[in-house]
Formats: C-alpha cells, sequence, structure tokens
C-alpha cells in the first residue's frame, strides 16, 4: 500500500506514449536510492498501453489515473490535486533520471528555502543544429531575440528562452518541464496556464511561464549539482508541425505579456523583433526546402494573438 503522507509526489503527465514510460521514466524510479516517494501516472491516452504497463512495476506501488482532461499543464493540475508529498516532481515519460536524484532533491529542498529546482538535464539528440546552418540560425536568434539551444538557461525580453543542451548548477530563472521540482505549497495559489493549450494538449513554453512567474514573484529557482536527467526527446504523442508552429508564435507571445510586459514596457520592441525573425525563418525554409509549414505556423499563430487581444 502506498502510505498516505510521502515526501515526494512524481507526477508523469502522459498521452499515448506507453513504450517510454516502460523502457525509461519508470525503470530509472525504480532504481532511486531515496525510497519515501510516490509515483503518479496520470494519463491521457486513447488505449489501455500505459495501464497495462504500470502493472509491470509493483515494486513503484503506482498510482495510475485516467485523466479526465487533454493536455500538458490540465493534466499537471489536476494530478497535484491528488499528490500526497511534500514536494511534487515532475518528469516527462522520456525523461532518465539517475539513481540519486530524488534524494538530491530532497536534501536541496528539505530546508525550504527552494520553491523549485532540479537535477541538471542533458538533452539526448537536442536539436541544436550545428555548421553552417547552425550559425545562421543562432545569428539569427540573436538578432530577433528568438531564443532556442545553447547557452544558460534564461528568459529573452521576446519572452522567448535560451535552453542549454546541458544544464550548469547555479540559481535559475527556468527549469525545463521534463525535470522539474516544486514545493507542493507553490500550487497552493499558482497553477500552469492552460491558456498556452490553445493548440493542443502538448503545450510549449510551461516550463518558461511558470518558474519565470515564480520568480517575478521572488520565489527561488536552483539547477543542482548532484544528479543528472537524461531527456530522451521521444516523438509521438504531441501535436503535429503545422500546430508545433503555430503554437510558438502564441505561446511565446502569451509569456511575453503575461510575465516581461508588464514590468518592461519598452520590451515590446524585442517581442516584435522575435515576430519578424519567425517571419523571416518562415521565408528561408520555404525558399530553400519548399516546405511551407513554418510559414503557414507563423500565420495560423498570428491570427490566434488577433483574436486573444480583440478578447482582452
Amino acid at each position: 500500500m502506498t502510505p498516505e503522507n510521502c515526501k515526494i509526489s512524481v507526477i508523469i503527465a502522459t498521452r499515448n506514449r506507453a513504450e517510454a514510460l516502460e523502457k525509461i521514466s519508470l525503470p530509472a524510479l525504480a532504481k532511486q536510492t531515496f525510497k519515501d516517494f510516490e509515483v503518479i501516472v496520470w494519463d491521457a491516452s486513447e488505449n489501455d498501453d500505459s495501464a497495462e504497463v504500470v502493472k509491470g512495476f509493483p515494486e513503484l506501488n503506482i498510482r495510475y489515473f485516467k485523466a479526465p482532461r487533454v493536455g500538458s499543464c490540465s493534466q499537471r493540475n489536476d494530478a497535484v490535486k491528488v499528490a500526497r508529498g511534500e514536494i511534487v516532481y515532475f518528469i516527462d515519460d522520456d525523461s532518465e533520471p539517475s539513481p540519486e536524484v530524488l534524494e538530491a532533491i530532497y536534501e536541496a529542498m528539505n530546508t525550504g528555502e527552494l520553491a523549485g529546482c532540479s537535477p541538471p538535464v542533458f538533452e539526448k539528440d537536442s536539436p541544436k543544429f550545428l555548421g553552417v546552418r547552425g550559425w545562421f540560425l543562432e545569428f539569427l536568434s540573436k538578432i530577433f531575440f528568438m531564443g532556442g539551444w545553447g547557452g544558460r538557461n534564461r528568459v529573452l525580453k521576446s519572452g522567448r528562452a535560451i535552453w542549454s543542451s546541458a544544464d550548469s548548477p547555479g540559481k535559475g530563472q527556468i527549469l525545463h518541464g521534463n525535470s522539474m521540482a516544486y514545493r507542493i505549497e507553490v500550487f497552493t495559489d499558482h497553477r500552469f496556464d492552460e491558456e498556452l493549450e490553445r493548440f493542443g494538449g502538448w503545450a510549449s513554453g510551461d516550463d518558461v511561464m511558470f518558474p519565470f512567474s515564480l520568480l517575478r514573484e521572488g520565489f527561488e529557482l536552483s539547477i543542482l549539482e548532484k544528479g543528472r536527467v537524461i531527456h530522451h526527446h521521444i516523438r509521438g504523442g504531441r501535436v503535429n508541425d503545422l500546430k508545433a508552429h503555430a503554437m510558438s508564435i502564441f505561446n511565446y507571445f502569451l509569456i511575453w505579456k503575461k510575465t516581461i510586459y508588464p514590468f518592461d514596457k519598452k520590451s515590446i520592441a524585442a517581442w516584435s523583433l522575435s515576430i519578424i525573425g519567425s517571419f523571416i525563418l518562415g521565408i528561408l525554409v520555404l525558399l530553400t526546402r519548399g516546405n511551407a509549414v513554418p510559414l503557414r505556423g507563423f500565420f495560423l499563430g498570428l491570427k490566434e494573438i488577433f483574436n486573444y487581444l480583440k478578447k482582452t
């Protein structure tokens, strides 16, 4: 039986990715040196494959729930309500925490000084490009505040983010969505913003908006020295390419509007440049590859921004 109370609740919001659960996240959790934790699998799958996988890990005493709502933000918000732990640790189904990860999280957060933390995340096969193409994309990103991969994790004035493919320990502005731990008290007054799900269940940018909003309120976040998490970037169970491109336009507008603009009115210049840069990149992909999806996604995301502004 799972105890009524525990130190850490590990929450995995999943959808149609039973194989990732079976081969990556659950086996890694079974090897943890820290034992006072529960696992909550919040499953929005269209089949029973994940439910069957859970039965293969009796040593974890997993609490399995069929999600009433589909969406990474809404699933996490719903799962938190049943968490029994003092600390809530969100991982993706394709995240592989090293054996000492839960121990490191508890040691770091036991004093109550940190609101959130994560062991260093290493992105396996991250979408950072090399060579001339990579240099050009990095150049565009810097000129137009478009974010991307490289350097230390941080939020730009455009609302976009820079992500490291291998985290460095220290204080942080944002935490990878595939590995982020928070004290349960944080969720008394805070939730993941479900408006980020406008283009589908998987909501990009939730791992920027949520922690950065906490930071704005004076909470402290940290990347730990101990432990590591490998994110495997398994495909499937998420939105199609068109919606993903539209989401990148709308969601980062939403982040800018809610977490940057209220504090820095001049940041509208950075956000505007990021929109111009995204348009230029869409044109270049169309001309060089004959792929119109990024450009179509750009206009779809822009249309949603206008709809949002009309209603607010």
